[in-house]
């Protein structure tokens, strides 16, 4: 297959993790018009809050995620792979919850999980400040997975900001880099598409850039302005601020196109 038609849906996400199933459940039936091959949502598909005892109360354990089990259900009904860009969950035997990326397939199946490796502790300006490392457990290891023979590799917002992470999932063989996100505002104003372009142009593939948007509980805002980029640097469909579903077909010949004129790939 040398096509692949990606929808992904930018939105606004509520205060819990049922609510958040139901609107996106909405979401995934608005992409059906375009058959869509693959359905993504951004970073916390299921909560984004601020407010620490607010999302320890609310998230739960990964069988019992509502979003997983709209998704599993839709995702098989449809005939879709869905990727929850990711998911806040507790672990078992863990005081902390790990920030998740899952895989479901086209039978409703859980085909690949990747776990956050970079966590947010950034000190952005005098009232915004993050410390994701205070609630969350960080992944180790680098998750590659496919649909429908593309092969795909997996990163997580601030993870965006590491080019050796993508040069690494680049050499086991990806076409297409995922990183949901959450971008805040004035991190996303400075540097998410020049982020985005530049993983993209450094490795000679598409970045499939899935952004949370508008204000959440606690008052947490995020910057919107999804997109994807393909293998030359060129932005090929872009979001703003408000809640969107981008429909795309990327044309996968692109990938080793570019990579013959410009072999960079190839190099640490």
């Amino acid at each position: 297959m040398n096509k692949l038609k990606i929808s992904q849906i930018q939105f606004q996400a509520d205060a819990t993790p049922d609510l958040n199933a139901k609107l996106l459940k909405k979401y995934f039936e608005k992409t059906l018009k375009f058959k869509p091959d693959l359905i993504c949502t951004p970073e916390c598909s299921n909560i984004i809050t601020s407010d620490k005892k607010h999302l320890f109360k609310y998230t739960t354990i990964q069988k019992n995620c509502p979003l997983i089990f709209e998704a599993k259900k839709f995702a098989k009904l449809h005939n879709v792979n869905i990727h929850l860009g990711s998911l806040l969950l507790k672990i078992d035997n863990s005081k902390k919850l790990t920030n998740r990326s899952v895989l479901i397939n086209q039978n409703g199946k859980i085909k690949t999980i990747y776990d956050k490796i970079h966590l947010f502790d950034v000190n952005i300006n005098k009232i915004e400040t993050h410390r994701e490392s205070d609630s969350f457990i960080n992944g180790n290891d680098l998750i590659m997975s496919s649909v429908s023979g593309i092969k795909i590799g997996f990163t997580i917002c601030y993870d965006l900001r590491f080019p050796i992470l993508y040069r690494k999932l680049t050499k086991k063989g990806a076409q297409i880099i995922m990183v949901p996100s959450a971008f805040t505002v004035p991190t996303g104003k400075a540097h998410w598409q020049t982020l985005v372009k530049a993983r993209a142009i450094e490795n000679s593939l598409f970045v499939v850039a899935t952004n949370m948007c508008g204000v959440h509980h606690s008052n947490r805002k995020t910057y919107g302005h999804s997109m994807i980029c393909d293998p030359w640097g060129s932005v090929i469909n872009k979001a703003i601020t408000k809640p969107k579903i981008l429909n795309t077909i990327i044309d996968l010949n692109l990938v080793k196109k570019v990579r013959n004129k410009i072999p960079a790939y190839l190099y640490d």
